[in-house]
Parts: structure tokens; sequence; C-alpha cells
């Protein structure tokens, strides 16, 4: 069964030292028997099993038969863990690999996954390995050509600087914090902020493509402390408490209209918004 499970510095460093990867603090990480998803850091990793065949000729051959062996378990789970992933409020990844183009891409993607940490030897003489990809790589597939915010020109990046105050404004954010402790919120490729009217004031319309891709539309972490000093908002965010929650699968927000308005003042003057500076902060 699925858990949500946020692990902190000294527990993470512990659980994934085998893996060798560390895990942030408050990381938001979804597990299964085989792998996780961890939507803080845009990870997905997946453990295969590999046996000694008997018809190996040698130890060398057996051993690496095995890992083999091991890598293609492990890509296999992978394909399972990628289904798992939910996009929007509305649409999981299992729906949208119906598509044939899709699943094809993804597959690409899998059969291009890395190794992490060490292959481990099992007293029962069958190895185990575990392989990772990026949800950018995921992103890149499933995330529409069209329906966002206009690229960042040369000219903006050259002069985009995110302003340092002693105390938080919403014209001085580096980002946007969205408590939703205690609302159930579920984390998400593509999350969605609702004003009290349910006019949309985080969509697709509000960021870039290449920004959506390259670090996700919004960053989830379950400590405060941990999601200030996340280099996504890392500076001076604002923090927002959201009022409810929204949609199907739980992934979507609604906040205060007089929030809405810091919002909106961040985002004119440090393109917040845009930039997906955009950090959730569950249970």
């Amino acid at each position: 069964m699925k858990k949500f499970i946020g692990f902190m510095l000294i527990c993470t460093s512990l659980v994934f030292a085998q893996y060798g990867y560390g895990v942030v603090p408050g990381a938001v990480i979804e597990e299964t028997d085989n792998g996780a998803i961890n939507y803080s850091q845009g990870i997905i990793t997946a453990t295969g099993i590999g046996a000694i065949p008997e018809y190996a000729v040698n130890a060398a051959q057996a051993r690496a038969m095995a890992i083999r062996a091991a890598k293609t378990d492990a890509r296999r789970q992978l394909v399972e863990m990628v289904n798992g992933i939910t996009l929007t409020s509305e649409t999981t990844m299992r729906n949208r690999m119906a598509d044939e183009v899709v699943k094809e891409s993804v597959s690409g993607v899998i059969r291009g996954a890395y190794q992490v940490g060490e292959t481990r030897y099992l007293s029962d003489t069958s190895v185990e390995v575990t392989m990772a990809v990026s949800m950018s790589g995921i992103s890149e597939i499933v995330t529409p050509a069209t329906g966002f915010a206009a690229p960042v020109t040369a000219e903006e990046a050259a002069t985009s600087t995110a302003p340092v105050a002693e105390h938080v404004s919403a014209a001085a954010a580096t980002g946007i914090i969205i408590d939703t402790r205690g609302l159930g919120i579920r984390p998400a490729m593509a999350p969605k902020i609702f004003d009290a009217n349910m006019g949309t004031i985080y969509g697709p319309g509000n960021y870039t493509r290449e920004y959506a891709v390259t670090n996700g539309v919004a960053g989830y972490s379950k400590s405060l402390e941990a999601a200030q000093e996340d280099m996504r908002v890392k500076g001076n965010p604002l923090v927002v408490k959201a009022t409810s929650v929204t949609g199907a699968n739980r992934t979507d927000v609604v906040i205060a209209n007089e929030d809405v308005m810091k919002i909106n003042q961040a985002n004119s003057a440090n393109n917040v918004l845009r930039d997906c500076r955009v950090l959730f902060l569950l249970d």
C-alpha cells in the first residue's frame, strides 16, 4: 500500500545511504514495496532483483547475467512507478499511458534509467539493483506544447536578480510557500492554485513550459524550515495558508482572496509564478 513519508535528515541519511543518494530534509515521497516517487527532488526509483542462471559457464558470467536481469526487473518496476504518478487533479500517468505514442516515449526514458548506489549481493546468491529516472524526462513527454506563459527572454534572464530583505513582504518575495497542512493534499506534477471564486491563480498560463519541464511546476516539503531553505523559493519566501483542497485527485488548493493580492504583487515584482517558484507544504 502506498504511503506518504516525510523523512527528516537523520532518518534519510540512514535509509537511503545504501542507494547512493541523499534525500533532502522534509522530502515528500510516495513509496511502494519496490520503489519510490520523490516529488521533492523529482526522482523516481525502483529496485529489481536478478537471479544467477544455472547455465552460466563461470562465476563472472553468472554475476553479469544476474546484474543484467536485476536492471531489467528494475526498469519493469519503474514502468509501474511511472504509472502511479499523479499529473493533475483529474489525470494520472496511467491514463496518459493509454496513448501509444506517450507509452513508447516513456519506455525510451526508462531504457535510459541509471543505477543509484551499489549492486547488492543477497544471501540467496541473487542480486539487487536500484535504478532511477528524472521526473523531468516524463514531464517533457506529457507537458503540452502550448498554453503556457511566454518564454524568458535573454535580456530578462541577464537582469533577473532575487531581492534580499530583512523582513518578508509580497514585493520582496523570492517565492511562494502554500501551507496546505491539515487539508490532505496529494502531490502532483502539475498542481493548480485557485482563488475563493475558483478563478485560476496558478496554472499553465502563469508559467513557462521551460520552467515547468526543467524544474517542475511546484516543489513539495513536509518541513517549513526545509521549505524556506529550498532553492526554489530560498531568500524571502512568502507563506500563504490554503483554505481548502479541490479536484478529484486532491492536488489543487484554494486560497483566500486577500492572499491572492499578495501573490500577484510578488509575481509582478519578481516573476515568482512564471519561474515556478512555488512550493507546497504538506503534513
